[in-house]
């Protein structure tokens, strides 16, 4: 039987809600109003306490690492500056590293006990809910997912990338630019697309023309696209980077679950990260849980990877029933041999999201999608990931790109790039980037490779590794789902050795009738 940690788990619960249409409602359980992640103020100073006591260690450390460790774009310009960081960095940074240790140790004391009684995430609301109105049952929703890779910036150096905080200045300009007009879904009863939903029968159309002709509609694009509405980030370690995206993103997505998992004492070992999980809505949570896998081993038991359920409101109906919808995100565990244990935290996960579900959902309600984001740290191509290609996960969930077990559809691609490769000239622009990846033969040379590597491989079924996803759930009890847009974006070229997506779904169902 799977359950998750009771101490690492915390919910909104929906039974608390205001009645839909009530002004001003906010939706949230009162206590989840404060930013803090603790009941009691006085924990939560003594939590910041430590962590500012910590911080000149934690510092220092990562200066130290910047120094040992360098990129491939700083390699390339000699050898003298290189020595000069190591003869002077090193020796600096470790004897500030020393000097500050009493202070670290104090704070680490302070703050490592508190993670106990912490709730696995925060809350970050910019604006109240609008009065609601109701919908006439159709819209678009558009959902991105990227893995950021802002780790520490000696940690990060590891993947080839780093001045961690100036990437995140440079990504939450890219990803907080001006947005298309966009009323939420219940705000004006329609959506920027809903032109061209006409009716339910026309999005019945839409998925039967899809099912005959199989088209895949995807697309490489440069720019993000705009109007979306959650924004799932990875691998947001780094404690300064989360703050500045939210404070960047905040005018764009006035509801943000950040911090997410607990850090410090775990068991008989340490987590010195949370699980990196980054959540961005336009729309209000109305119950949200984080369950934390219970299986992770070598590296990756150093951080709190698990998974955050999250259930908003995007509206309601003529019959001021509330329109829902599910969000889920996670992280899979990252060693490449370790299919095993990915296969079992593929079983957690769907046993958590049902369970989420059945303890969330209110009667009269109406879902209309139900969608899992995230870096799942395999792909559909390689042979030595047929465990994870097979499990039932994809019987649950729609894999937009994906063909059949260990196949994908014509245009779909490896989002993961080979990280020695990230500063060559093909790829340091998004403009680059594009045109190297619609090229068959280009790709090969920087999208990591399928594994095991076959260079016998006909180029024209070659992909690359594709392990960052975006899956929806297909079934009776949600409307009618059509993909109208899958994008792989190149925006972040030089930022990530991730490459961002994005899915646009179309959603309609038929109106209820009082009887």
């Amino acid at each position: 039987m799977i359950s998750p940690c009771s101490h690492i788990t915390w919910e909104v619960k929906p039974s608390q809600l205001p009645a839909p249409g009530e002004q001003g409602a906010v939706f949230l359980h009162p206590m989840s109003l404060s930013e803090s992640p603790f009941n009691c103020p006085l924990f939560g100073l003594i939590f910041s306490l430590g962590l500012a006591l910590l911080f000149p260690s934690y510092w220092f450390v990562d200066r130290l690492l910047s120094c040992a460790v360098a990129t491939s774009a700083e390699r390339s310009q000699g050898w003298a500056l290189r020595l000069l960081r190591l003869l002077l960095g090193v020796p600096l940074y470790l004897l500030l590293f020393l000097l500050s240790l009493p202070l670290g140790i104090l704070g680490l004391l302070l703050w490592a006990p508190l993670h106990q009684i912490r709730r696995p995430f925060c809350y970050q609301k910019t604006s109240h809910v609008p009065p609601e109105r109701a919908i006439e049952g159709k819209g678009t929703f558009l959902f991105i997912s990227a893995n950021l890779c802002l780790l520490p910036d000696g940690l990060a150096r590891f993947s080839n990338l780093g001045h961690t905080q100036r990437r995140t200045a440079r990504i939450c300009n890219l990803l907080a630019l001006p947005r298309a007009s966009k009323e939420p879904w219940g705000m004006d009863g329609k959506s920027e697309d809903s032109a061209s939903l006409c009716s339910t029968n026309d999005v019945l159309a839409m998925v039967e023309t899809h099912k005959e002709d199989r088209e895949f509609p995807s697309e490489i694009s440069v720019g993000f696209p705009e109007g979306a509405d959650f924004l799932c980030l990875q691998e947001v370690f780094d404690g300064r980077a989360a703050r500045k995206l939210r404070r960047l993103l905040a005018p764009s997505f006035p509801h943000i679950l950040y911090d997410v998992g607990p850090s410090g004492p775990y068991r008989c070992g340490f987590r010195f990260f949370n699980s990196g999980l980054f959540l961005a809505s336009r729309y209000p949570p109305l119950a949200a849980k984080y369950f934390c896998y219970p299986n992770a081993r070598g590296e990756d038991s150093l951080a709190a990877k698990g998974l955050l359920c999250v259930k908003v409101q995007v509206g309601v109906n003529e019959e001021q029933q509330r329109i829902v919808g599910y969000i889920n995100c996670t992280h899979l565990h990252a060693p490449e041999a370790d299919s095993c244990v990915r296969f079992d935290q593929m079983s957690h996960l769907l046993q958590w999201v049902a369970d989420f579900q059945s303890e969330n959902s209110e009667a009269g309600e109406v879902a209309v999608f139900d969608v899992l984001c995230g870096d799942l740290n395999f792909d559909n191509c390689s042979a030595d990931d047929h465990l994870e290609q097979t499990h039932h996960l994809f019987e649950a969930y729609r894999d937009p790109c994906r063909d059949c077990a260990g196949r994908d559809r014509p245009g779909a691609l490896g989002t993961l790039l080979r990280a020695e490769h990230l500063y060559h000239e093909a790829v340091n622009t998004p403009e680059n980037m594009k045109r190297t990846l619609q090229s068959l033969d280009e790709r090969k040379l920087y999208l990591a490779p399928p594994l095991p590597q076959n260079p016998s491989t006909d180029v024209q079924h070659w992909t690359g590794r594709r392990i960052d996803y975006i899956l929806y759930r297909h079934s009776t009890s949600f409307p009618p789902t059509v993909v109208d847009r899958f994008q792989f974006i190149t925006q972040l070229a030089g930022l990530s050795d991730h490459i961002p997506i994005a899915l646009r779904l179309s959603v309609s169902f038929a109106p209820t009738t009082s009887l």
